[in-house]
């Protein structure tokens, strides 16, 4: 999904708007027809598939009217209103009830012109749990863009629902729609050679202090007080320990599609408890001393430094791919 694409359908629906307010703001029917299901579309929900997209989803005594399917499970459900119709705080409360009663992690009103994403379970009162927000009409379409994203299926998906910060790059034929995720560590991409047959790799400069992971030594790393990585499309993450950067790499690799939940259990070189599963027990039924959900899957982190940076490297190879062409630097 390029970016450039979405920014048309939000022209699109602008237009929309504007030519047919008066019949939308009469039909809620309409207003899903011609607003919502487009842009759930071009997010990768096809209104279609049962499987990804139930309306009228029957929940908690009542119906809400999209419920965002992952894994067989509602990931977000959606209230929709016709244009113009308040989207007021009995409506929140409502919706709030659905989501509790399904354990579903985040929820979203609409009138196909004003969107606002909230988290279910945030500690707060239910007006600070809002998110996202953004309006067709007066938000910028470049903006609005990124904000649409936190309902990006890939997001949903890997649990990241948020605005994003970085825009979506053209994907070329062989290689998956991809958005770098929020995080607000990610720096401009290391340059790139001109000559390179592969322009979604990464060219590193190894002068920079940059080296392969296949290279990066325990020893090195006392002391360090933060960790930069590159993936292999060029973006970038910084992150404090490395069990942080163990989380990180597995969850590009979900995002990019090479880390599926069939690849689990993931197991180091030598012993038998598990560094990532799609549950946080290990193979004696033994729960994780402590666990972090990356996506659909579970990380161990109860590992020493050391263990970490074979552990990663493990990860990338059981994901098929190769752990030199993911840099670190200190």
């Amino acid at each position: 999904m390029p970016l450039e694409r979405l920014h048309a359908l939000a022209e699109k629906l602008r237009l929309r708007i504007h030519s047919h307010r008066s019949t939308l703001s009469g039909s809620e029917w309409l207003t899903r027809y011609t607003l919502i299901d487009p842009l759930l579309r071009e997010l990768g929900w096809d209104t279609e598939d049962p499987e990804l997209v139930i309306p009228e989803y029957s929940s908690g005594g009542g119906r809400a009217d999209y419920a965002l399917l992952n894994n067989g499970r509602p990931a977000v459900i959606i209230e929709a209103k016709k244009l113009g119709e308040p989207l007021s705080l009995s409506v929140i409360s409502q919706v709030l009830n659905y989501c509790l009663i399904e354990g579903t992690a985040h929820f979203a009103m609409t009138d196909g012109r004003r969107w606002e994403i909230y988290e279910t379970h945030k500690p707060v009162p239910i007006s600070e749990k809002r998110i996202v927000s953004f309006d067709l009409l007066d938000t910028p379409p470049s903006d609005m863009c990124l904000k649409a994203l936190a309902l990006w299926r890939q997001n949903i998906a890997s649990g990241q629902v948020g605005t994003a910060q970085t825009p979506i790059v053209t994907p070329t034929a062989d290689a998956p729609d991809v958005v770098q995720q929020p995080e607000p560590s990610v720096t401009t991409p290391p340059t790139q050679s001109a000559s390179t047959s592969t322009p979604s790799a990464a060219i590193v400069d190894t002068n920079e202090g940059w080296l392969p992971l296949t290279e990066v030594r325990e020893d090195r790393q006392r002391g360090v007080k933060s960790i930069e990585i590159c993936f292999p499309d060029a973006s970038r993450v910084t992150k404090r320990y490395w069990y942080e950067v163990v989380g990180e790499v597995a969850l590009w690799l979900i995002n990019m599609g090479h880390l599926r939940a069939n690849h689990c259990p993931i197991k180091p070189q030598s012993g038998n408890l598990y560094i990532l599963h799609t549950e946080p027990y290990h193979s004696d039924g033994k729960p994780f001393k402590r666990s972090i959900r990356i996506g659909p899957l579970f990380l161990n982190p109860n590992y020493g430094m050391g263990q970490h940076i074979r552990n990663v490297q493990t990860i990338i190879r059981r994901a098929g791919q190769d752990p030199s062409q993911f840099k670190a630097r200190w």
